[in-house]
């Protein structure tokens, strides 16, 4: 198929939820990094310079519209403004507030600078490749489903969200299987009369199978089964529907499915990286900066730097085909506004470079650039431009 198949081209393009202000669940005291064992430091002790590093701009939103299934708790103000800070880290597998004063380009576990270049280890990742529209599952039942070429968005989740179970425990990648269906029912819709092809039982639709690896596609890809229960079945807490993939717009099904907006990616990322916590589970550890921010270029190097270098996790960004390298065609180059993981960074190259995943494999991308299980190395300068480009929609760090 030439494309990420029907529909894909719009995909993403729904509006950020409502919030709804909660208060966070770590004690973001203003000097204590928040690790078991440690004890705030001393309030009467003067605190160091706070080191040169601007804020990343968090607080260029665009316009956005209401989904009232999936009320996306708000994030505090003075959260905001630690992760701005670079503030918000991962150290041994915690989540931790640096001290005031602190440089967020020091690894704190090691007090060593982070390194100019740095790459994750993509050995299991690059094999996160979507389920194709149309084939057989791991039961062997046929289907035939365009919901499936919109799942980019869970696609770029479950390979970030791999990394979280190395470094946390959890959530479970490499162990979720079952089977899955479309959720109309809990979108609170009915079924589409023209919807997809899948297996029944005595008359009862089951969805498709899918576990943590499967050879279904003639190679080995990893991470299907958790892929779908985050489009079809993850449901955080004060959500009426499941799936961060919308399944229905204003009452009505959508067939194929509308994909994956950017609000329902940060949600998934901290819902899930959390670990479900009950409270507010938005404060975790991801935020968005949409392309609006003046400042964007630097502000991604800086994101991708911290996240991929200092924490061990990656950036997802929701960025415009066009200037990817692997969906290069010419004049026939598509703009479908796609989601990605960034994986690595060069800031030394010339020029500085970052490396992605890319979980829309060779049946959805058949460009001679695209191949299953390929990583991808851009520019800093293209990845920006594909942030910026006509549907291009913003990173989450």
């Amino acid at each position: 198929m030439a494309d990420a198949g029907p529909g894909r081209a719009a995909v993403h393009s729904a509006a950020v939820s409502p919030r709804v202000a909660f208060v966070p669940t770590f004690a973001a005291t203003p000097g204590g990094v928040i690790v078991a064992g440690t004890l705030p430091p001393d309030p009467t002790a003067p605190s160091p310079a706070t080191p040169a590093f601007p804020p990343i701009d968090l607080h260029v939103v665009p316009g956005q519209w209401v989904d009232s299934r999936r009320p996306l708790p708000d994030q505090s103000a003075s959260w905001l403004d630690l992760k701005a800070a670079g503030r918000i880290a991962l150290v041994d597998g915690r989540f931790a507030v640096l001290p005031v004063g602190s440089d967020p380009m020091v690894n704190p576990s090691t007090s060593l600078p982070v390194p100019d270049k740095a790459l994750l280890d993509v050995t299991w990742t690059r094999w996160i490749v979507e389920v194709p529209g149309s084939g057989i599952d791991e039961k062997h039942n046929y289907f035939s489903n365009l919901s499936y070429w919109e799942f980019c968005g869970d696609g770029a989740m479950t390979v970030a969200l791999w990394y979280w179970q190395q470094l946390t425990g959890h959530p479970d990648v490499t162990g979720t299987a079952g089977y899955f269906l479309d959720p109309y029912a809990a979108e609170g819709v009915s079924w589409p009369t023209s919807g997809p092809s899948i297996a029944t039982s005595h008359g009862t639709r089951l969805g498709t199978y899918w576990s943590g690896s499967d050879t279904v596609s003639g190679f080995t890809a990893h991470g299907r089964g958790f892929e779908f229960y985050l489009a079809m079945a993850a449901q955080p807490t004060g959500w009426q529907s499941t799936g961060f993939t919308l399944f229905a717009l204003d009452g009505k099904p959508r067939y194929p499915a509308f994909g994956t907006p950017i609000s329902n990616i940060q949600a998934g990322l901290n819902w899930e990286s959390s670990g479900q916590a009950a409270g507010n589970w938005n404060d975790a550890y991801y935020t968005t900066v949409y392309p609006q921010d003046p400042s964007l270029a630097r502000d991604l190097t800086a994101a991708v730097t911290m996240d991929v270098g200092r924490d061990g996790v990656p950036v997802v960004a929701m960025v415009d085909t066009f200037n990817l390298p692997n969906w290069q065609a010419g004049a026939a180059t598509p703009h479908i506004r796609h989601a990605i993981s960034i994986v690595g960074y060069d800031n030394a190259a010339n020029p500085p470079t970052f490396t992605y995943t890319e979980t829309c494999g060779r049946a959805c991308n058949r460009r001679g650039g695209n191949q299953d299980g390929d990583i991808h190395v851009i520019s800093q300068a293209d990845m920006v431009l594909a942030l910026q480009n006509q549907v291009g929609m913003g990173f989450v760090w």
